[in-house]
């Protein structure tokens, strides 16, 4: 009698243990310490499918026309994609959004547009390859002041390229939305 209470009793102080300490650890958040950037704002969007672009005359631009598209690179679109906001919390993607993130806060905040204190808010769509290349730049909801829309694709043109997709994402293409709120809008 006394070998089986050897036994069990650490038996049961190990399964006793165990219980607080997942129960413990699942009232923590380990992403405290992650905090997402003042700047953005998220806004999602169904990805837009990659057309071939039409091979047409270039017409000049009149300067109250934003560019809405930008068309970098072409990759045959065979395989996974997926869509994500980068201010997702999303374990799956949340270190490499952090990645691409500050890539692009580091670009925006010394962009002549956001020294001028210029106000707005522009949505973008940018679609990434598997290689970290940008596929697809594209203003979703501009802010109706061109130099304002132009100057944000144009910070996303100068981040690029980024690193390449993590292979457990197991994705040809990652379509991230973000917004960018210029100037202190109340």
């Amino acid at each position: 009698m006394d070998l089986k209470k050897i036994f069990l009793l650490p038996v049961i102080i190990s399964i006793i243990g165990h219980v607080v300490l997942i129960s413990v650890s699942s009232m923590i958040d380990l992403r405290s310490h992650v905090k997402a950037a003042e700047l953005f704002m998220v806004n999602i969007a169904q990805p837009q499918p990659a057309e071939e672009p039409k091979k047409e005359e270039e017409k000049p631009k009149t300067e109250n026309e934003p560019q809405k598209t930008e068309e970098v690179k072409q990759v045959p679109s065979a395989g996974r994609e997926d869509t994500v906001d980068i201010g997702s919390s999303d374990i799956k993607y949340a270190d490499y959004l952090a990645g691409v993130k500050k890539k692009i806060t580091q670009r925006w905040v010394s962009s002549s547009v956001y020294r001028k204190n210029e106000k707005g808010e522009v949505s973008i769509l940018m679609t990434l390859n598997a290689d970290g290349s940008l596929s697809h730049v594209s203003i979703t909801v501009p802010s109706g002041i061109p130099e304002v829309d132009q100057g944000t694709v144009e910070v996303i043109h100068s981040a690029a390229p980024f690193r390449p997709l993590p292979r457990q994402y197991d994705l040809s293409r990652l379509h991230i939305t973000a917004s960018f709120l210029y100037g202190a809008t109340q």
